[in-house]
């Protein structure tokens, strides 16, 4: 008899939701803080939270390795990955956004064929080609130009630089205690993002009198839901079902992106917009499609995750 797994279900839930939120957290956080010092705050304040947490259980495995996996993955995903749709989501709307980093998929089977020789299914090939032909249009390059071009294009290289993590955090296996190495992750990623705002100005101009409620209410929200619970939930999924259940995200993000920003912004999408998105979203669910109902891996506990763990961070 199959059992419901209520943990996994619960975690996946948490994960649709809250990494969806993120965008509009982020939108709120960088009206008065300078987005690259906002994400070093972000995750360094996070970090700092779950690697204290680790150490008071006794569960912090501190190694030169992880160091390493650490500081590679954290420049990969959250300094070049997060840290340029920080910066974005001044100029796109939320739910491109998270549209142009979910397409994160298409990005890792690319990667994957070209790094290990991971050989896409028909499916995964068709979803690829639907998801990328969705991007172009979107992009603008028959879309009439309606999103501005650069930040585009950067959110589109943050998405690659984000598959590229994942696909590395992949390669190197699973750590000996999850939770540390998300806490090392961040804390680096977090010391990153910091050098960046230096390098960028953002240090020396910021003025703290400036911040908004709002801002800090922002930052908040991306501090406990979107990195500490978020992203802790995240890795349980990763680590405990398969590529195609864990990945789901990818394409219920955005639409939970778009929903917030409608509502909190005001936010519309021109109708080509619209179709394109709904282009790359097929195409991504395409190449994620299981090879077992979703609801038969509800129900099991324990799935394997072996050499498809998808990789991670947030959003």
């Amino acid at each position: 008899m199959v059992r419901f797994d209520f943990k996994l279900a619960l975690a996946i839930g948490i994960v649709w939701f809250f990494w969806g939120s993120t965008f509009a957290g982020m939108h709120y956080a960088v009206a008065t803080i300078p987005p690259f010092l906002m994400a070093a705050a972000r995750f360094s304040l996070a970090g700092a939270l779950l690697a204290a947490f680790c150490i008071a259980r006794r569960r912090a495995h501190l190694s030169w390795t992880g160091v390493k996996h650490a500081v590679i993955s954290g420049a990969a995903l959250l300094l070049l990955g997060n840290g340029i749709s920080a910066y974005t989501v001044q100029f796109l709307p939320t739910g491109i956004n998270a549209l142009l980093l979910s397409s994160t998929p298409i990005w890792m089977a690319l990667i994957g064929f070209w790094w290990g020789g991971e050989r896409p299914r028909g499916p995964a090939v068709a979803g690829m080609i639907l998801g990328l032909a969705g991007l172009v249009v979107l992009v603008g390059l028959h879309g009439g130009g309606s999103l501005p071009l650069w930040p585009t294009l950067l959110a589109l290289c943050g998405s690659i630089s984000w598959a590229f993590g994942s696909v590395y955090q992949r390669r190197v296996g699973k750590p000996p205690d999850v939770l540390f190495a998300t806490a090392l992750q961040m804390l680096a990623g977090g010391v990153l993002l910091a050098l960046e705002a230096v390098l960028f100005g953002e240090l020396q101009s910021f003025d703290p009198r400036a911040v908004s409620l709002a801002s800090l209410d922002g930052l908040a929200w991306l501090v406990i839901f979107g990195s500490i619970v978020g992203y802790s939930a995240y890795h349980y999924t990763m680590h405990a079902a398969e590529t195609a259940l864990a990945s789901t995200y990818a394409y219920v993000n955005p639409l939970v992106s778009v929903t917030l920003g409608y509502l909190l912004f005001g936010e519309r999408l021109t109708l080509v917009q619209m179709s394109a998105s709904a282009v790359v979203l097929f195409g991504v669910a395409l190449m994620m499609w299981p090879q077992r109902s979703v609801s038969r891996e509800l129900g099991v506990r324990g799935i394997r995750a072996k050499e498809e763990i998808p990789a991670a961070v947030t959003s």
